[in-house]
């Protein structure tokens, strides 16, 4: 298999803080990507009410789209709710939650990622306990709905753990589990990895899923990344899954999905 590209998108009432191109009816997005001639569509998603499973299967049929994965930081942004949380009640909150998105990756044949969603390190709580405690909660239901389960490092501006890629593939090894990987993503990995390359072969044996986006968040060729040897370095490492566009919708959303396709299918 080929690296195949997907575009992230979220329901029409989506916050901002999903960095997403299209915030509309998923059906809508998913006919927009499939006529710019994406192979995937990646569901920015709160919860499992917001999607329309027989419609959504109904448009992968007629386009050929798949859903490679569900991505669930509109959990955290909008809730607060999350896995490293004081509150034990929010933290059972965040698993429900999350567990109703697995249903709907494991109905579309998806893999479902955890970012922002496990929360913040607090200072005199065991709250990297209360994240294993989590995770393996998970990883239980995981196992039960045959769903890959990808822990995505995110920059020291936005959560307080798992920044970069080494201390992520340390945790995943650590808990020890087959449907467990790791899903980097090249915004978060130009500020805290010391090569992007380089993390890309180290880690080649835990990478799932990948998310793109240029240093401003913008579409690749917008920012000062270099996606030639990025893509070089991940071809040459073995990858041949899914890049998904994780971007801004800017300078407006049309132009920067297909802006970001045209960049980026060039090189693969």
């Amino acid at each position: 298999m080929s690296i195949k590209l997907a575009l992230a998108v979220a329901p029409e009432n989506a916050l901002m803080s999903a960095f997403v191109v299209f915030r509309d009816k998923l059906e809508n997005s998913m006919m927009k990507a499939a006529m710019l001639g994406y192979d995937g569509v990646e569901l920015a998603l709160l919860n499992k009410k917001q999607v329309d499973l027989p419609k959504v299967k109904k448009i992968m049929k007629e386009t050929g789209l798949e859903i490679p994965m569900v991505s669930t930081g509109q959990i955290f942004a909008d809730t607060g709710v999350n896995f490293t949380h004081q509150d034990k009640n929010k933290r059972e909150k965040a698993l429900t939650d999350f567990f109703g998105l697995m249903e709907v990756a494991a109905e579309l044949g998806s893999l479902i990622n955890i970012g922002r969603l496990r929360g913040v390190l607090t200072e005199g709580e065991p709250s990297i306990d209360y994240f294993r405690e989590s995770m393996e909660k998970a990883l239980k239901r995981s196992d039960e709905l045959g769903v890959t389960i990808a822990l995505e490092p995110v920059n020291r501006y936005e959560i307080n753990f798992l920044n970069n890629c080494y201390q992520t593939a340390e945790i995943i090894r650590s808990l020890n589990h087959p449907r467990l990987k790791m899903m980097p993503d090249v915004f978060h990995m130009n500020i805290e990895d010391p090569s992007i390359e380089g993390c890309f072969w180290k880690y080649a044996d835990l990478v799932s899923y990948v998310h793109f986006a240029d240093s401003n968040r913008w579409a690749p060729g917008r920012g000062h990344l270099d996606f030639q040897s990025i893509i070089s370095a991940l071809k040459a490492s073995g990858y041949n899954g899914y890049i998904s566009l994780e971007i801004l919708p800017f300078p407006e959303p049309d132009q920067a999905a297909l802006e970001a396709i045209n960049t980026i299918r060039k090189f693969i």
